[in-house]
């Protein structure tokens, strides 16, 4: 039998469609797909992070959101690194400016970040937040 090739686009229709029909499984595995396809594929991550937090299942979907920064950032890197080699002169000049203004980190990366990275960090650190109590032996116990 042939595999029929569906376009992320056609994905990303089947797994919102799977989400309204309640069929959350077949809709992670809709996102999953067009991530292993895309792995910068920003509404299916949001879309997958979604379907596990209305799961309840907070560590899968901390799990999505580091891959995602992850994904993010490994892109910046390589943009970054190919664009210094293609202009070293240029690169070099800008640089210095940019870590005499504070832009770059200590191991020379921007420090700004997209808007999308910036909620993905917020939500990663209020779910693990929300998770650490459950596992936090000093925190007491209710009786009932």
């Amino acid at each position: 039998m042939k595999a029929i090739r569906i376009s992320l686009n056609e994905l990303m229709k089947i797994g919102k469609q799977q989400e309204i029909d309640g069929d959350s499984n077949g809709a992670i595995k809709s996102y999953r797909a067009i991530i292993g396809k895309d792995p910068l594929h920003v509404q299916a991550y949001n879309r997958l992070m979604i379907v596990y937090h209305r799961q309840k299942k907070y560590k899968m979907e901390i799990a999505i959101i580091k891959k995602a920064l992850q994904a993010y950032e490994k892109d910046v890197r390589q943009d970054l690194l190919a664009w210094k080699s293609e202009n070293s002169t240029s690169a070099a000049l800008s640089h210095n400016l940019a870590k005499a203004l504070g832009l770059f980190d200590d191991n020379g990366f921007p420090i700004f970040e997209e808007p999308q990275i910036m909620r993905w960090r917020k939500r990663l650190a209020n779910l693990e937040r929300k998770i650490k109590p459950e596992n936090d032996p000093h925190k007491k116990k209710k009786v009932r």
